[in-house]
């Protein structure tokens, strides 16, 4: 799950070259991050669009709306947790 969590976070900012899709892929990627100029890339990249995911009201919404569902479901408000 963390890993499908990063993807999705990694996708809403657009960086999809960091997604390993194999075992022979991820390795390929673990190696290319040891060149510190990729990294510093790959770091830039996320300080320039990580608006994208602290920022996005929708996450918020459809969390709020899961957990007063979850709630409900057992009988009780959100408010009264």
């Amino acid at each position: 799950m963390r890993g499908r969590h990063t993807a999705a976070i990694l996708d809403m900012m657009n960086i999809r070259d960091t997604t390993a899709r194999t075992i022979d892929e991820y390795v390929s990627i673990a190696a290319s991050l040891r060149n510190g100029a990729r990294r510093s890339e790959l770091s830039a990249r996320i300080a320039e669009n990580k608006h994208r995911v602290y920022r996005d009201r929708d996450c918020i919404v459809a969390l709020e709306a899961f957990l007063d569902r979850a709630v409900r479901k057992n009988g009780m408000h959100l408010c009264e947790v």
